[in-house]
């Protein structure tokens, strides 16, 4: 009987601990199913997590990369616009340097032109106020050498001529034209001293600039003031010519001389 008891006990014991075991394991799986549904769940939201992570990274990257390539035309366009203005300025600046040297010319040019002007207008005035004959140029319309031109001014007048380079003034040269009509054997070629004087008279003993420019021998004007000691530099000067010209002429005299 005790042995009967003891086993419906223990069969009663053990049923009880399996109905426990059986509840524990119900809630085991319960809260396994639970938790398995959490962590599908919070496996769900890190997918969709990462989806928008992803998207919204991918569209800020392209807004990015759009910037970046609006930035790299903005680049290109400021270069293009910066290298066309460097050529117009460039363009500018030579054309300003042409301007100012052409105006920097023409007045240059004008100013040489007015000089010109000046040195033509101060030689005109110069000739026409120094419409005087020298003696030697005298002598040379009388026939007459110098020497005797000179010592007859001195002798049949009141001048003082020092040497044939001296100048006369119209009214001395129509004093001297009416001694020597005096006085008509001072000439070796007296006949032909009526005629110059005869022209003087056609021509109203007007003695003035073209007197002065008639075409008397250079050369021998280049001599004669050689020859009184001027020096090529004042003979230059007296004569109005170029000094290489005078030069010249002097040294062709003294190479036919030796």
């Amino acid at each position: 009987m005790v042995i009967l008891y003891l086993l419906v006990v223990l069969s009663l014991t053990i049923s009880i601990v399996n109905i426990f075991l059986m509840i524990r394991l119900g809630r085991f799986l319960q809260e396994n199913d639970a938790t398995e549904k959490k962590h599908e769940n919070l496996e769900e939201d890190k997918n969709l997590f990462l989806a928008r992570f992803q998207k919204i990274t991918s569209t800020r990257l392209r807004a990015l990369d759009n910037k970046i390539e609006l930035v790299d035309q903005l680049m290109k366009d400021l270069d293009d616009a910066y290298a066309k203005t460097f050529s117009l300025l460039t363009d500018l600046e030579r054309k300003l340097d042409s301007y100012k040297r052409q105006e920097i010319e023409t007045k240059v040019q004008n100013t040489k032109n007015l000089e010109d002007q000046k040195d033509n207008k101060n030689q005109k005035e110069t000739v026409e106020k120094d419409d005087r004959l020298r003696v030697y140029e005298l002598s040379r319309k009388l026939n007459i050498s110098s020497k005797k031109l000179v010592d007859f001014i001195n002798t049949n007048t009141d001048l003082d001529v020092s040497n044939h380079l001296v100048k006369l003034t119209p009214e001395e040269e129509k004093m001297i034209f009416e001694k020597i009509k005096e006085v008509p054997n001072i000439s070796s070629k007296k006949e032909n001293i009526p005629s110059n004087i005869d022209m003087a008279k056609d021509k109203n003993i007007n003695i003035s600039k073209d007197n002065a420019n008639y075409k008397y021998d250079k050369t021998e004007k280049i001599l004669d003031l050689s020859k009184n000691g001027y020096t090529p530099q004042e003979i230059a000067k007296e004569l109005k010519i170029g000094v290489g010209e005078i030069m010249l002429v002097l040294s062709l005299f003294n190479n036919k001389e030796k």
